[in-house]
């Protein structure tokens, strides 16, 4: 099989995996002490409709508690939904905790943007604030909610 010209290159310098939970603070006290994880980063996160992709599936403000932690060679993030209706709030009512997507930093955002785009991948929600730059596409065939992200501090 050959790659498609037009296939994004998303040109990844690292990223992580994001799973939704319904408390944060109870999931970072499990995670440490079953696996030795940590040191956490937490946040707080609210976006306002300003800040929000205008074309993405969600563009609700919303507020939301964020953690990271490097496993290993990963990084992994958590992700519990505090206020407003969002992807993450959705997740969890329909699947309760779990894996919900793999997330690759980029130094060629707006190009992988586009061209994912283009591709027909359907825009789900994103965000450009001065210092972070995201969305997530869903992936089908495959099941597959991909995050394309550049600048942040994790």
């Amino acid at each position: 099989m050959t790659i498609d010209s037009e296939a994004v290159n998303l040109k990844s310098h690292g990223g992580h995996i994001g799973v939704v939970v319904k408390d944060l603070d109870k999931t970072i006290d499990y995670y440490t002490s079953m696996w030795g994880l940590g040191p956490w980063q937490k946040l707080e996160r609210s976006l306002t409709k300003e800040q929000l992709i205008a074309d993405a599936v969600y563009n609700s403000p919303y507020v939301l508690k964020i953690g990271f932690a490097q496993w290993g060679s990963m990084k992994l993030e958590l992700l519990q939904p505090v206020e407003g209706k969002s992807i993450w709030s959705d997740f969890l009512e329909t699947s309760g905790e779990g894996i919900h997507h793999l997330c690759f930093d980029v130094s060629n955002w707006d190009e992988a943007v586009t061209q994912t785009k283009k591709q027909g991948a359907r825009l789900l929600v994103g965000a450009r604030t001065k210092e972070v730059s995201w969305c997530y596409f869903e992936t089908s065939p495959g099941g597959l909610i991909v995050e394309i992200r550049t600048g942040g501090s994790f």
